[in-house]
């Protein structure tokens, strides 16, 4: 058993942002079990508190892909999320989660083997920043 780190990585991923079907297959059969994908209809459609309950959860990274702009299947969902998500990662930060932790790429159909750069490149960011710290929180009542 090996003793290396191996970051978590949850990956929310447009359903329309893989065209290739290498990348397709990669994805739903050779994902390395440190990464937790979660395909959803647009990248517009994911809540900025998906990625506060996977970090909650103990990831210590999330890729968000989404499709080029130009090339959006529900027109500007892709744009929305991205500033969305852009503004939500200052408030990870406020909370004490590094803005490296949280990535977003757009990922053009004639792009072959990107998700797999990305993930690289985001997992070794991760590495260098080593394990994400527990996120707790806690909210009291009082009455």
């Amino acid at each position: 058993m090996s003793d290396v780190w191996r970051p978590r990585i949850a990956v929310f991923q447009c359903q329309y942002s893989l065209y290739s079907m290498a990348d397709r297959q990669w994805m739903s059969e050779e994902l390395p079990s440190h990464y937790k994908l979660v395909q959803v209809p647009c990248s517009g459609r994911i809540s900025p508190l998906f990625v506060l309950n996977a970090i909650q959860g103990g990831v210590d990274g999330v890729l968000i892909c989404g499709c080029v702009p130009e090339k959006c299947h529900f027109k500007a969902g892709n744009l929305g999320a991205r500033r969305q998500l852009e503004a939500f990662r200052s408030f990870l930060a406020y909370l004490g989660v590094e803005k490296e932790r949280v990535r977003f790429a757009w990922i053009d159909a004639t792009e072959r083997e990107r998700i797999r750069r990305e993930l690289t490149d985001l997992e070794e960011t991760l590495h260098s920043l080593g394990q994400a710290r527990q996120l707790v929180t806690r909210v009291t009542l009082h009455v």
